[in-house]
């Protein structure tokens, strides 16, 4: 098992070996293991060549085929094969992971089946990445002493707010069952810290989710189907003058991928401190990624004004995004090239040094800066029960 360090209001892991075990994906086939975790994961390119060298990362063809499988290994031969849909990719890797702001993780509500917490900001929900024991679900199960835990539901990294944990298997698929048929069962509220005087009364807003990330992908993946009907109610609750920003109730209706902070970027009403969709000229990858999303959707309004106010007028279920936006105009391919250049350079100025024992370059281990943003799930209702958190400090704004 990994061992945890606590300094300087962090919580860190040391490093320690995980045996992973891939099926290939379709986007990889046709490419070298070089090409696909340089691209794909983002590795450096030196510490996958000494994993290959060291035997840690090879590939066993043949898999759920007649034919007999077979181990391949070694740099002489994966230097250049090619990945086969057949293939699963085993990888030894030694895991480095980054540290998390460490605070208590507060009770809301426990039964047989369920665990309900107030997830702290900073911290990811469950294994994802390169978090896997520093992410909440891996966390409870030490400090609880369960031997598993399953999330049903989950919230961004940065978000904080009421989260349900099951105590086992069954529960969990009666959890997600509900929450995939949550009409008229599920709600859940969040708050949000904005800039600028939002509209009072209720507002409803129809927008399709799309974001770009780091490497230069659209998400979510189904662009040529893309749900347009992506829902969000707000309510503004307080808005102070002395600091032009407003206290702001969010109603998800669908639970999209960044979908508050999304549509919030949107209306012109971005969340404070969201170095993601309202970030700084100082902040240049964020600003970079911002700038070349708001071109996207500049695109998408055009063709779609409606989706520009979130016009309740009849709009279409689903949009081909892919025939709305040109990927390979030459505007958007230099906006992309800049955002993937800056990365780069960010990427370089936080890794401080090389691990000795996998050659992979290592980030400052004490950086958390932007792992919070004034977003919280403030209540989760289903049925007849209701889980509610207290009203975070950033909230009292008048």
């Amino acid at each position: 098992m990994p061992k945890y360090i606590f300094e300087n209001g962090l919580r860190k892991v040391l490093p320690y070996y995980v045996n992973y075990q891939t099926h290939v994906k379709q986007r990889w086939v046709g490419r070298t293991l070089i090409e696909t975790y340089t691209n794909d994961f983002g590795e450096p390119m030196e510490g996958v060549i000494n994993d290959i060298q060291e035997g840690k990362l090879y590939i066993v063809n043949n898999v759920g085929t007649s034919l007999p499988s077979k181990t391949i290994t070694g740099w002489d031969i994966l230097s250049s094969r090619k990945v086969e849909s057949k293939d699963v990719v085993h990888h030894l890797k030694h895991k480095h992971e980054p540290a998390i702001p460490w605070q208590d993780i507060p009770i809301v509500f426990e039964n047989d089946e369920i665990l309900v917490v107030n997830k702290p900001a900073g911290v990811p929900t469950h294994p994802s990445g390169n978090y896997m024991r520093n992410s909440l679900s891996e966390i409870v199960k030490e400090m609880y002493g369960f031997d598993s835990v399953w999330t049903c539901h989950r919230l961004d990294k940065v978000t904080s707010g009421v989260l349900i944990l099951c105590k086992s298997k069954d529960s969990a698929i009666k959890f997600s069952n509900l929450l995939q048929d949550k009409r008229n069962r599920v709600k859940k509220v969040y708050l949000a810290r904005v800039k600028g005087e939002f509209p009072s009364g209720e507002r409803i807003y129809k927008c399709p989710i799309f974001a770009v990330n780091m490497n230069g992908y659209l998400q979510p993946g189904d662009l040529e189907n893309l749900q347009a009907d992506t829902t969000t109610v707000f309510q503004r609750l307080v808005y102070s003058k002395e600091s032009d920003e407003s206290i702001v109730e969010c109603q998800p209706i669908s639970g999209k991928f960044h979908q508050i902070r999304i549509h919030l970027r949107n209306l012109g009403y971005p969340i404070s401190n969201d170095h993601f969709y309202n970030p700084s000229e100082a902040s240049k990858t964020y600003f970079a990624k911002s700038k070349l999303e708001i071109a996207l959707y500049d695109r998408l309004f055009q063709a779609y004004p409606e989706f520009r106010t979130g016009s309740q007028e009849s709009t279409p279920s689903s949009i081909n995004l892919l025939k709305v936006i040109n990927w390979g105009d030459s505007s958007i391919q230099k906006q992309l090239l800049h955002l993937k250049q800056t990365h780069s350079v960010d990427l370089k100025l936080r890794k401080s040094e090389v691990c000795a024992e996998c050659k992979r370059p290592l980030f400052d281990v004490d950086y958390v800066a932007n792992s919070s943003i004034y977003l919280h799930a403030l209540r989760f209702e289903y049925d007849e029960n209701v889980f509610e958190t207290e009203m975070p400090s950033w909230a009292h704004i008048c």
